[in-house]
C-alpha cells in the first residue's frame, strides 16, 4: 500500500519510496524494519510549534516543499575522472542518491580505517552500523530528523581505530545535480581512544559555488526550492581528537536542515567548524555532549549571508562529566536583507563540577536591512564551575575604520573586504590545518565579492 503524507513534510515523497530504496540497496532485515520505524516516526509527528523558543524565528510551518522531488541514482565516477588528491587521507564522494566515488590510503586501510557508503557498512561492518546508526541523532527528535533516518541513501562511514592518527584529512563531498532535489545525507565518525582525524564535509548543488551566487527565492515561494535534511554523528573515544569543518555551499533555492551530534569519552577532544556560505535557508543544531571527565569541545562557526538568506544556529554544549570544557565562538557578516539567528545553551549540570565555558557571538551588520538575533543561555547546575561566561553583538561596520581605509584612496567596498577578513580572522586562524584555513577564508571572501590576499593591512599601511 502506498500512503501520501497529506498535511505538513514532503508531499512529494512516499513510503513506497522507502520500499523502492530498501529494494535498491538491498538492506538487511534489521536496516528495513530501521527504515520503516522511522518513516512511522515521521508520519505521526507534527511539524515544531513556532511558539517554541527553538523555532520561532524559523517557522518551517510557513515553508513550502511541494516541488521537492526525490533525488535519484546517479553513476560512479570513470577510474580517471577519481584521481586520487595527494592532499586528502581520503576521498568519498557522493552524487544525488549515491556514492560515487570512494578512496583511502592504502596504508590506512591496511591499520584498519574503514571509509565507505553507509550500505556497504551494512553488509560489511554490520555489528558497528548497528551499534552507531542513528544512536547520537535519533529519529524521533523532530520530523526531518526522523525523515532522515528512513531515506538516507549513500551516507559516510568512517571508522578510525583505536591509537591511528590520520595525519592528513578526509573529505567527504556531497552534491546534487539539479534545482528541486530532495537530499539526505548521513555521515557517521567513529574515533577510537586515542585517535585522530581531521573531516571536511563539503556540500554544494548547481547554483552554490562561491563564485556564482544565485539569489535566494523568498521564504514560502513556490518553485525549484531543494531540500536537505541531513544528520552528522561523531563519535569520539576516550583521549581521542576529531576535527570537523561543515561546509555549507548548498545553492541558492535550497532549504538546508541539519543536526550535528559529537559524543565525548573521556579526555577527548572535538572541534567543530560550520561555515555558513550557500543556501536559502540554513537550520542547523550543533551539540556536544560531554558526558564524561575531561572532555574538551571547541564549536566554530563563520557564516556570511547576503541577499534573504536566513541561518539559523542552535548549539549546545551539555557539560556533564567534571572538569570539562568548552568554547563556542561565532561570527557572521550580513548584508542586504539577510538574517541569521544564534540560540547557544551552555549547560553545566550538577556532576559538572570544575567545568568551564564559554560562547561568543559576533553579528557585523553590512546593510541597514541586514537583521541577527545571538540568543546566549546559560544553564549552571553546578556549584563548584571554574569559569563560565557569555557575550554576543550585532552592529554596524565601524565608521572609524572605513574612514580610515578610505581616506587611503581605498574603494569602500574593498575597504569593507578587508574588513571583514580581519574581522573572520580570530575564528579562522583557530584552524590548526593551515591548508583549510586558507581555504575556507577564501571562500567567505568570494561570497563577499573579493578573495583573500587581495589586499592586506600591510598593504596599506606600507602605501
Amino acid at each position: 500500500m502506498t500512503e501520501t503524507v497529506v498535511g505538513s513534510g514532503l508531499p512529494s515523497v512516499t513510503e513506497a519510496d522507502v520500499d523502492a530504496l530498501i529494494a535498491r540497496s538491498d538492506a538487511p532485515e534489521w536496516l528495513a524494519e530501521r527504515r520503516w520505524t522511522a518513516w512511522r516516526t515521521y508520519v505521526a509527528m507534527d511539524l515544531p510549534d513556532p511558539g517554541d523558543e527553538e523555532w520561532r524565528r524559523t517557522d518551517v510551518r510557513a515553508m513550502r516543499f511541494d516541488g521537492a522531488r526525490l533525488a535519484m541514482a546517479a553513476m560512479p565516477l570513470a577510474d580517471d575522472a577519481a584521481a586520487r588528491d595527494g592532499s586528502l587521507a581520503g576521498q568519498l564522494v557522493q552524487r544525488d542518491a549515491d556514492v560515487v566515488a570512494v578512496q583511502l590510503d592504502p596504508e590506512l586501510a591496511a591499520r584498519g580505517v574503514i571509509l565507505c557508503d553507509l550500505h556497504t557498512a551494512a553488509r560489511e561492518h554490520e555489528e558497528l552500523l548497528k551499534r552507531y546508526l542513528s544512536d547520537a541523532v535519533r529519529p524521533s527528535e523532530w520530523k526531518f530528523v526522523a525523515l532522515n533516518a528512513a531515506l538516507w541513501s549513500g551516507g559516510c562511514f568512517l571508522y578510525v581505530p583505536k591509537g591511528v592518527e590520520i595525519a592528513l584529512p578526509v573529505q567527504l563531498s556531497t552534491s546534487v545535480s539539479a534545482d528541486g532535489l530532495a537530499a539526505f545525507p548521513h555521515t557517521i565518525i567513529v574515533a577510537e581512544p586515542n585517535s585522530r582525524v581531521i573531516f571536511v564535509d563539503e556540500t554544494q548543488s548547481p547554483d552554490g559555488g562561491p563564485l556564482s551566487p544565485q539569489p535566494p527565492l523568498p521564504l514560502g515561494e513556490k518553485g525549484s526550492a531543494g531540500f536537505v535534511s541531513g544528520a552528522v554523528e561523531i563519535y569520539a573515544g576516550d583521549g581521542a581528537k576529531v576535527d570537523y569543518y561543515s561546509i555549507n555551499r548548498w545553492g541558492g533555492s535550497v532549504n538546508n536542515f541539519n543536526t550535528v551530534r559529537a559524543i565525548l569519552g573521556r579526555d577527548a577532544e572535538v572541534l567543530t567548524m560550520a561555515a555558513g556560505i550557500g543556501s536559502k535557508v540554513t537550520k542547523m543544531r550543533i551539540d556536544a555532549e560531554m558526558p564524561n571527565a575531561g572532555a574538551r569541545v571547541t564549536l566554530l562557526g563563520v557564516t556570511f549571508g547576503d541577499g534573504s538568506q536566513h541561518f539559523d544556529y542552535n548549539t549546545l554544549q551539555n557539560h556533564v562529566g567534571k572538569s570539562t570544557i568548552s568554547d563556542l565562538q561565532f561570527k557572521s557578516a550580513l548584508t542586504d536583507s539577510a538574517s541569521l539567528v544564534w540560540y547557544g545553551i551552555t549547560r553545566i549540570n550538577e556532576t559538572a563540577g570544575g567545568s568551564e565555558a564559554n560562547q561568543t557571538s559576533r553579528n557585523l551588520l553590512l546593510s541597514e536591512h541586514a537583521k541577527a538575533s545571538p540568543i546566549p543561555i546559560l544553564e549552571i547546575k553546578a556549584h563548584d564551575v571554574s569559569k563560565c561566561s557569555h557575550g554576543a553583538t550585532a552592529g554596524p561596520v565601524d565608521e572609524n575604520e572605513l574612514f580610515y581605509l578610505e581616506a587611503r584612496a581605498i574603494p569602500r567596498t574593498v575597504a569593507e573586504r578587508m574588513l571583514v577578513e580581519g574581522y573572520f580572522a580570530s575564528v579562522v586562524d583557530r584552524i590548526p590545518n593551515v591548508a583549510l584555513r586558507s581555504r575556507i577564508m577564501t571562500a567567505m571572501l568570494a561570497k563577499a565579492g573579493g578573495g583573500s590576499g587581495t589586499l592586506s593591512y600591510d598593504d596599506v599601511l606600507s602605501a
